[in-house]
């Protein structure tokens, strides 16, 4: 199915590309419907399309030969998947695996659309460049925090995001999701949430994580 003007109208106020030859190139888009969980790309695999993401989110992650994971990114509307470009443009093997956590629709170009938009269409390349520039910020932050930062400070990070983004509500997730975030194991998480909870930080019951004290959480991860 080719995308419609009213997808175009849809996405432009997300990439902010008006350029005539990228509005050329997206009518012959094809759109695309992908059922949340499904693998995108597994490690190795070769990246052949590009794909805009116009609703879900994607996780990147990487395994490591002890059958741990750690997130790398996350794709959301309006971002890009680097690695993605690197295996695209560089004809290699995708260097971890890209999970769809939510349903996902997203505009798909072939290579040879790709390189079309990057040939003719100023805009889409500097946008390129400005995405790039960013992830490469996100992923130094990345190894910086697993290089320097204690698990316990970052565990607080993250449980202080989320519960940001959940305005305070309990959040339903379960420990191996925590550890698979950090890098981490299971039993690593679940001994340090015992202790936030023994700080009245949190509260925790079966497969939720209540907030008990920001204030409190905030302090522990700056500790």
């Amino acid at each position: 199915m080719n995308a419609t003007t009213e997808s175009l109208c849809g996405i432009e106020p997300a990439y902010k590309l008006h350029d005539l030859a990228w509005a050329g190139i997206l009518q012959a888009a094809q759109k695309k419907q992908i059922p949340a969980n499904t693998v995108l790309f597994r490690e190795s695999e070769q990246c052949t399309h590009f794909m805009w993401l116009l609703e879900g989110s994607v996780r990147v992650f990487k395994h490591s030969p002890e059958g741990r994971e750690i997130t790398l990114y996350r794709v959301s509307p309006g971002d890009l998947c680097v690695l993605s470009l690197k295996s695209l443009i560089g004809g290699e093997g995708f260097p971890a695996v890209a999970k769809a956590e939510t349903p996902l629709v997203g505009l798909m170009l072939n290579k040879s659309q790709f390189d079309r938009a990057v040939d003719e269409c100023g805009e889409f390349r500097r946008y390129l460049l400005e995405v790039l520039a960013k992830r490469l910020g996100d992923v130094i932050q990345l190894v910086s925090d697993v290089t320097f930062n204690r698990l316990e400070l970052r565990l607080c990070c993250l449980l202080g995001k989320l519960f940001e983004h959940s305005a305070g509500k309990p959040l339903q997730l379960t420990h191996a999701k925590l550890a698979h975030e950090l890098g981490t194991t299971r039993e690593m998480v679940s001994r340090i949430l015992k202790e936030l909870e023994h700080k009245q930080c949190i509260r925790l019951s079966r497969g939720e994580i209540h907030l008990l004290s920001k204030e409190h959480l905030n302090w522990q991860g700056h500790a």
